[in-house]
């Protein structure tokens, strides 16, 4: 499956109304499409028939945060919820076309963290992250 990869050094990602901000400088956030936007069967004399699929818009979200901070706590307490959290949100990204200020955005809608978070560390200074990953029931982009 294709990843999407965005710069988290230029983009704002909100989540249940929360903007991450303690992610590490430099570091990524991912989304990786569950499954393929549509579905083929083939037949005799060349024939296809060809469906969207219902699950077409899950995404896998990863995002790293510096362990231990604001963003860390919040996040791990919706993975601790004795309720499974439902985390709603967006990742904007700015560019410029032809002179105009424009944005690109994610709608995130109805994800939930899936999976426990990890712990990476990097060799070139002290800082650890933890790392979230959230699936979400469907991704739009919007130009």
């Amino acid at each position: 499956m294709s990843q999407i990869i965005i710069s988290a050094d230029t983009a704002t990602i909100v989540l249940k109304g929360r903007i991450i901000t303690d992610i590490a400088v430099g570091d990524y956030v991912t989304l990786t499409p569950s499954n393929p936007l549509t579905s083929r069967a083939n037949s005799a004399n060349n024939g296809v028939t060809i469906s969207g699929r219902v699950d077409a818009g899950v995404h896998v979200m990863v995002i790293r945060v510096q362990k231990f901070s604001n963003d860390d706590i919040w996040l791990n307490q919706q993975r601790n919820s004795a309720i499974p959290v439902v985390l709603n949100g967006s990742v904007k990204e700015s560019f410029v076309r032809d002179g105009a200020a424009l944005k690109e955005t994610y709608d995130l809608q109805a994800g939930s963290i899936t999976t426990q978070p990890t712990q990476t560390k990097n060799n070139q200074d002290v800082n650890a992250l933890m790392e979230y990953t959230i699936e979400f029931r469907n991704v739009v982009r919007n130009v």
